[in-house]
């Protein structure tokens, strides 16, 4: 989560003079922790919410032990990808 706000910041600026970066940055934070909660699998032994309703439509791309979560959103086509 961490790398989407700030490595690819780049894609954050707006118009000038302002460019809302960290306007921006904190949507895109919320975004991010959203696709998290939604994609990462429930532990029964960990207090809190049981389950997040899967509202959005993510590709899984990767698998195995390390699996990057599909934080890059596709416009056009409406569904969330991997970088």
């Amino acid at each position: 989560m961490e790398r989407e706000v700030n490595v690819y910041y780049k894609e954050l600026w707006g118009p000038k003079p302002g460019y809302q970066l960290l306007t921006n940055q904190l949507q895109r934070l919320c975004m991010v922790l959203d696709v998290y909660l939604e994609t990462e699998p429930h532990d029964p032994s960990v207090e809190g919410p049981k389950e997040f309703p899967q509202e959005k439509m993510c590709l899984r791309l990767v698998r195995g032990p390390l699996r990057l979560k599909p934080f890059k959103f596709n416009y056009p086509q409406g569904f969330f990808s991997h970088r």
